[in-house]
């Protein structure tokens, strides 16, 4: 149980810095090297990592979540 609360908060950290990062950089218009869009802006604000890294934890928390499921008590 406590690996299962512990894989919902990862999910829920990466998913509100994700939604963070996205959202910080909606309002900026770059063009990284021809790349426009929501893409460009993140790669021009150089936030690409902590974008990845948020995805990170999601992904390592889905996992976390799925291996607790399948434990045997």
């Amino acid at each position: 149980m406590k690996k299962m609360l512990l894989g919902i908060a990862w999910q829920v950290m990466g998913f509100l810095g994700a939604i963070i990062i996205l959202c910080s950089a909606t309002p900026y218009d770059w063009d990284y090297h021809g790349i426009t869009g929501i893409f460009g802006n993140i790669l021009g604000l150089d936030l690409m990592l902590p974008f990845l890294v948020c995805v990170l934890f999601v992904v390592a928390g889905l996992v976390v979540c799925l291996k607790s499921l399948n434990e045997k008590k």
